[in-house]
């Protein structure tokens, strides 16, 4: 082999070390970027579980993409003992680890009156399927419906706002740490103050919606069998219109009637007695009056 022959090797060797160098450079580089990528994920993910440790925010970021909703029901419920079946309802919440916000009793009268009760529950959200028949073994289930609000899309806009509500506070700490003069610590902390108070308010709101997605508002109604009120049969329509119209006409005229059945007699006594005095006053009227005293009634006479 040739010295130029042995050159030319050699330098086809140098540049593919070279290259070879430059791609593991290239691909360090790459993998360091991504590391540092993965690491900031962690750290905002990090900070995400810390700010939710409260928990709204262990619920929302439990249930970011499930379907939430708040159930409403209201229910009538009949017994012969609206008090004790009261007392039976507030039992039954207990064992389904619910709770009772609001409570009226109305103790009857021996008797005459059972009393009734109203009742304001807070059922777990799992419950709710069997709740009718947990009821029907208390007293009887005159009416139960329930309503549901779907409310997803504000509590994913809730968690979306508290997260950026609590990066901006944590650039206001790091702001206010390397504040220098007075003014800026003073700005600073007036506006560190200002986005605090407004996460507290997110956080304060997405809890409550927590509490409504989890525990079900259902208003209970207790009455006896005799007292239980009608149901509403909805808006009044046309026909309704004219029964009550007819309804009020037969009775104007039942009223009309019986007021005259009352008077009549009387009319009928007035009337004879305004008959007879008509009768004697002409009869009177007919009669010629006598002449006056020293008063002859021929005309030759009295000349």
């Amino acid at each position: 082999m040739t010295r130029r022959t042995r050159t030319v090797l050699a330098g086809l060797l140098v540049i593919a070390a070279l290259g070879a160098c430059s791609a593991g450079s290239d691909e360090s580089g790459i993998t360091a970027e991504g590391a540092a990528d993965s690491s900031a994920g962690d750290v905002v993910a990090r900070a995400g579980s810390a700010d939710g440790g409260t928990a709204a925010g262990a619920d929302g970021a439990a249930a970011a993409d499930a379907q939430q909703v708040v159930q409403t029901a209201r229910a009538t419920l009949l017994a012969p003992d609206p008090v004790a079946a009261a007392h039976d309802v507030v039992a039954l919440v207990v064992r389904l680890d619910g709770r009772v916000d609001a409570r009226y009793e109305r103790s009857g009268t021996d008797g005459h009156d059972p009393g009734s009760a109203t009742l304001t529950l807070r059922v777990p959200s799992a419950a709710m399927p069997t709740l009718s028949d947990d009821l029907a073994e208390i007293g009887q289930v005159r009416e139960f419906a329930v309503e549901t609000e779907n409310v997803t899309t504000a509590a994913q806009d809730l968690d979306a706002r508290i997260t950026a509500t609590e990066l901006s506070v944590d650039r206001m700490v790091a702001l206010l740490a390397r504040a220098a003069s007075s003014s800026e610590i003073i700005e600073a902390e007036s506006a560190l103050t200002e986005r605090q108070a407004n996460l507290e308010r997110l956080r304060s709101e997405r809890a409550g919606l927590a509490d409504r997605v989890a525990l079900s508002t259902v208003d209970v109604e207790i009455y006896a069998p005799e007292r239980a009120p009608e149901p509403d049969p909805g808006p009044p329509t046309f026909l309704d219109g004219l029964a009550t119209g007819w309804t009020g006409f037969v009775a104007t005229v039942r009223t009309f009637l019986h007021v005259v059945g009352v008077l009549l007699p009387w009319l009928v006594v007035a009337g004879l007695a305004g008959a007879a005095v008509l009768v004697w006053r002409r009869r009177r009227a007919a009669v010629p009056l006598p002449p006056a005293d020293g008063a002859s009634g021929d005309p030759a006479a009295r000349a």
